[in-house]
């Protein structure tokens, strides 16, 4: 399964701003998204958008 891009909202595809809020070495983690075209917020973990488990994801995606 590939996993998600975090600067790509998993609802609408847009650009993201993100704030990480865990990272090692330099390499990113998890870190909180909010949509700069439609607003939702999300949270990405280790490579996956925590909406997936409800939503039918619209990011993109790395390893297609």
């Amino acid at each position: 399964m590939p996993s998600h891009v975090p600067t790509s909202c998993n609802y609408c595809g847009g650009e993201n701003e993100i704030t990480v809020t865990d990272s090692l070495d330099g390499h990113m983690h998890e870190c909180r998204t909010q949509c700069k075209d439609c607003g939702k917020r999300d949270y990405w973990e280790h490579g996956y958008f925590e909406s997936s488990q409800e939503i039918e994801g619209k990011c993109d995606t790395y390893g297609k």
